[in-house]
Order: structure tokens, then sequence, then C-alpha cells
């Protein structure tokens, strides 16, 4: 059985960095045992309720190999072990500008969420980052939501990371009804050279990438 544990090594280093400016979240990856998904899912849920409800459970759907994502306001240094019903568990430590409270109102409203997670290429952090705020531009001029920045802090190889919060499938498939023009106007406002280079543009700043689809648990 191959497991990932972060070890107290993490809350050691974490307590010798300065006070963060931004909100803090620790964030899990479980991948279950074989034939364990039902009983971790009942146990996270439980968790969640005994934690008045501050916790995200997120169901992976298509696009990564962990089962579910957990998404809590860092406190306190403790750190949960699932092992009785997983074959790996990753604990990892983020920021965000966006509070707890702000995150939990996107979330009364949505269903599914899209998780995009990259690993920059050397000496280009802050470049993806701009690149990720421009398209939350391109995204706000064409009258949709932007995803939420998280910037790994500590306990991953994973740089940062994006998360969007939709209704369904559809809600997440669906462009809004606007002409090409509009579109396009929208890419150079936010920066980017045209709508059609966006993509290729964040490829630059990459060594990798994971996107995927997730669903909510109650």
């Amino acid at each position: 059985m191959t497991k990932k544990y972060i070890l107290s090594t993490f809350f050691i280093v974490l307590f010798s960095f300065p006070i963060f400016a931004q909100h803090n979240y620790k964030v899990t990856l479980l991948r279950a045992a074989p034939g364990k998904l039902g009983d971790l899912i009942e146990y996270v849920k439980k968790q969640k309720s005994d934690f008045d409800g501050n916790m995200m459970i997120m169901r992976h759907s298509q696009g990564d190999h962990w089962d579910l994502m957990l998404m809590a306001p860092f406190s306190k240094p403790e750190m949960h072990n699932y092992s009785e019903w997983v074959d790996f568990q990753h604990d990892f430590l983020a920021e965000s500008e966006i509070s707890w409270m702000e995150l939990l109102e996107k979330d009364v409203n949505s269903g599914l969420y899209h998780i995009e997670m990259f690993n920059a290429a050397r000496g280009l952090h802050d470049e993806l980052l701009e690149q990720r705020a421009m398209e939350n531009i391109y995204y706000n001029e064409t009258n949709r939501d932007g995803n939420v920045i998280f910037v790994t802090k500590f306990g991953s190889d994973v740089d940062n990371f994006t998360l969007g919060f939709y209704k369904d499938m559809v809600d997440f498939a669906t462009d809004p009804d606007l002409s090409d023009k509009e579109f396009e106007d929208a890419s150079l406002k936010a920066g980017f050279e045209s709508r059609s280079t966006i993509g290729l543009y964040l490829r630059k700043f990459l060594v990798g990438h994971n996107d995927t689809i997730a669903t909510k648990v109650n």
C-alpha cells in the first residue's frame, strides 16, 4: 500500500515563516483503497459535520488520480490520518486572496468544480500567476466568474491551482451568448494577443498541468 503523508516537519517549517497576509487553507487529496470509497465519503461527511460545516468536499469526476479533495481554512497544526480507507494521502498548505466566507458564498449554488493544478517552469512562477489573473479578467469581461487562485506555500510540487465554481456540467460547458468580436475584444483587454492564443500563452509558463472536474459532496 502506497501512502504519502506530510510529516510533523510540515508544521515546524510552517511556523518558521512570517504570518501570511492572505488567507491560508489546508488541502487534502485522497485516493480510496479498492472498495473503500463509500466508507471514506461517509467518514469525511461526518468530519465536515464535526467541523461545523467548515470543509469543502470535492469528488473527482475526470482528469486526475485522486478521489476526494478536501479544503478547509487552516487554523491549527494538525494532520488527519485517513489510512484506514486510502492508498494515498497528500496534505499541503495554500493561500489565496479569497476568504473562507467568500469561498462558501461561491459554493452555495455550485455543484461542479473545475480544478486546474500547475507546475511552473523554472523562474516563471510570477508570470504564471499573472497569466491566471489575466484569464480571470477575460472571464469577467465575458460575463463569467473568474477562478479562485491559490498559491502553494508548503507540501506540494504544485506551484498554484485554480478553482472554478459551476452549477452543473451544462453551466461549465456553455459559453455566454456573445459575438466573436466581443470575445476577441475581451481577450485584448485582458492582455492577450487574441482569443485563440490564450491557451498557447499559458503553455509558455508550464512544465506540468492537471485539468480536473469534480462534483460536490454535501
